[in-house]
C-alpha cells in the first residue's frame, strides 16, 4: 500500500507582530490608534479581518488615503498580509482606531488586543500605551524583548 500526495499543498501563513503600540489618548476625543508590524513569514497569504478589545465599543480597521489633496481614514473590512512580507499598521497608513473608550487609558498601562486572522485565527497580545511623542522613533530599534510571536487557536 503506498499513499500519493499529489495536488496537495503544505503551504500556510506563519503570523508575527512586531512592536505593537497603542498611542496615549487625548483628553479628547475618546478614541485612539493601535499600531504594530504584522510579518507573514509562511508561504501562504492570510488576512487580518478583525480586532477586538474590551476597553472600547468598537475597534476598526482603517487606512489613510489622500483624496483632492485632504487625507482621510477609510474602513477597511481586512488587510490582506501576503507571504514571505510585511505590513506596518502606523499614522498615514494602515493603522487600527480604538473608538468609544470605556476605559481612561495612559502611558505606562498594557492592554490585552485580540486579533483575528481568516486562517491563522485568534491571536491575543498585551500592548503597551506609549506617549505620542515615543511614535516618533523608529520602531525597529525598540528592544527585541517586546517581539511577540502570536499564539495562534483552533478556530
Amino acid at each position: 500500500m503506498y499513499s500519493c500526495f499529489l495536488g496537495l499543498s503544505f503551504a500556510s501563513p506563519k503570523i508575527v507582530v512586531k512592536h505593537p503600540w497603542i498611542m496615549e489618548p487625548p483628553p479628547r476625543p475618546n478614541a485612539t490608534m493601535m499600531g504594530m508590524i504584522v510579518i507573514n513569514e509562511g508561504d501562504e497569504a492570510d488576512k487580518l479581518i478583525g480586532v477586538k478589545t474590551d476597553i472600547a465599543r468598537k475597534v476598526e480597521i482603517h487606512k489613510t488615503v489622500i483624496e483632492n489633496g485632504v487625507a482621510k481614514m477609510v474602513h477597511q473590512e481586512y488587510v490582506k498580509i501576503p507571504p514571505r512580507s510585511k505590513i506596518e499598521f502606523k499614522h498615514h497608513g494602515y493603522h487600527i482606531m480604538i473608538i468609544g473608550l470605556e476605559k481612561r487609558i495612559k502611558a505606562g498601562d498594557k492592554v490585552k488586543v485580540k486579533l483575528v486572522f481568516e486562517k491563522s485565527g485568534e491571536s491575543e497580545l498585551e500592548v503597551p500605551v506609549i506617549k505620542m511623542h515615543m511614535m516618533k522613533y523608529n520602531m525597529e530599534h525598540i528592544d527585541e524583548q517586546q517581539e511577540m510571536k502570536m499564539h495562534m487557536y483552533e478556530r
